[in-house]
């Protein structure tokens, strides 16, 4: 059963030690190699590599610091934290999100992004994330997220005021940075971007996703994300941040009909043929019709 905690004051303590780990591994040009593909996952789009292992270690070292048996579901694998115990709360975490960026050397969104849920419900108890790059921690409770810069960790409430159509310069995200998943979006977006583009005020594209992109939908940054075959290993470490009454994270079935999404953890190795999340519906309604 689960029980609350504080989680907030662990995982800031977790991730800022986790900060100077990464800084230090990348000034030194290490923890590149490759260990193994991700499960469910094509070579050519993701790989494990050493920051991976590094980050999912200390992550699963500050978990066992709590008073819990932890079910963990990471991208690299599954499992119990201690086994002795009864499951309190489910792990769904992204260890290192832009494994490639950073094995091409590129400083630029590195995150580990993280939710907390409850093992009956299978709801979102809290999220937590780190931006590496800006040195920024996000925590999420109850619907409010807060975050800071890990200088002063000073946590600011988010006043989330979402945008309500295709002309308030909204930010439509998507990940671009691989082949596979630019043609997929080329091939089912030809419409889509011929009505944006006819816009007065057409939205920004913003090239990247995955599980870094929901702190920043909390935040207010990004306003729709739209995938296709999106893996759910990318999406479960972020539904923490989505819980707020507006929030709407749809799987876009034949027809373009709309079925909500729910974490499954037995899911996790698969992927979603066609997503869409929002922090309005009505931008979601608007999309679609353009799709």
């Amino acid at each position: 059963m689960s029980e609350k905690y504080n989680w907030s004051e662990l995982f800031m303590t977790m991730y800022d030690e986790l900060n100077t780990i990464v800084k230090t591994l990348a000034f030194e040009g290490k923890a590149k190699g490759i260990i193994g593909n991700v499960e469910g996952r094509d070579p050519k789009e993701d790989r494990f590599l050493e920051i991976d292992k590094v980050c999912e270690d200390h992550i699963v070292s500050h978990i066992n610091k709590s008073p819990f048996s932890v079910e963990v579901y990471s991208e690299h694998g599954h499992f119990i934290s201690n086994p002795q115990k009864e499951v309190s709360f489910i792990l769904s975490v992204d260890p290192f999100d832009g494994t490639s960026l950073y094995k091409s050397g590129i400083p630029a969104e590195w995150w580990s992004v993280l939710t907390i849920y409850n093992p009956i419900t299978l709801k979102p108890v809290c999220a937590a994330a780190i931006d590496f790059i800006r040195e920024e921690f996000y925590y999420s409770e109850d619907g409010v997220l807060r975050y800071c810069n890990l200088r002063d960790k000073k946590l600011i409430d988010v006043q989330l005021k979402p945008k309500k159509d295709l002309e308030s310069g909204l930010v439509l995200a998507t990940y671009s940075m691989s082949p596979n998943y630019s043609l997929l979006w080329s091939e089912n977006t030809d419409k889509l971007l011929k009505g944006l583009n006819g816009l007065n005020n057409p939205p920004r594209i913003w090239p990247n996703g995955g599980s870094c992109i929901y702190p920043w939908m909390a935040r207010g940054l990004v306003d729709v994300y739209l995938m296709f075959d999106e893996p759910n290993s990318e999406v479960n470490p972020g539904l923490g941040f989505v819980t707020q009454e507006n929030f709407c994270i749809y799987e876009i079935t034949d027809g373009k009909k709309l079925l909500e999404y729910s974490f499954k953890p037995e899911l996790n190795d698969k992927k979603i043929k066609s997503f869409i999340a929002s922090t309005n519906h009505k931008l979601v309604e608007a999309i679609i019709d353009l799709l």
